[in-house]
């Protein structure tokens, strides 16, 4: 039964990320920005989250309440889907088109741009989902979700080395 569960979420997890995708980059046609110049690196980094450095322990998490736990889980989530789209780039937090020889063109940035709007909105609109409905978990399948995305945090390499 666990198993299923696992396979489940696994699966509803990786739809998400997978339907933010599309939605990010579909044909429909990309305005380009109406600037000549284009800024500065730091201004268009794939992956603007921080590095997780705080892992938690079953431990440590059993002794929290649940509305500490539900923001923990909410932030790993989050954490999650603004860094799984670009494994394939493998973009350390704040990489730019320059530090992975991608070229900085004015369709590249409004891409990264548009991908960054939908992935705010989506995040915004998952968190208010989550507000009305995780309450109603199970603190021990909140716990053992947060140790599952931390686990998938650290093999995703995205975390101090």
């Amino acid at each position: 039964m666990k198993n299923n569960i696992l396979k489940l979420f696994i699966v509803f997890v990786l739809g998400l990320v997978s339907m933010f995708a599309l939605l990010s980059f579909t044909n429909e046609s990309v305005k380009e920005p109406a600037f000549t110049k284009i800024g500065n690196d730091t201004a268009h980094a794939f992956v603007k989250i921080p590095k997780i450095t705080k892992f938690y322990t079953k431990g440590e998490l059993d002794k929290m309440q649940k509305l500490e736990l539900i923001d923990i889980y909410k932030s790993r989530l989050a954490y999650l889907i603004e860094t799984l789209p670009f494994l394939s780039l493998h973009p350390e937090p704040g990489a730019t088109f320059k530090d992975m020889s991608i070229p900085e063109t004015e369709i590249n940035i409004a891409h990264l741009d548009k991908e960054a709007k939908n992935r705010e909105d989506f995040i915004k609109s998952l968190n208010a989902t989550l507000d009305d409905v995780i309450p109603y978990s199970e603190k021990t399948n909140i716990v053992w979700s947060i140790l599952y995305f931390e686990e998938m945090i650290k093999k995703a390499n995205y975390t101090e080395k």
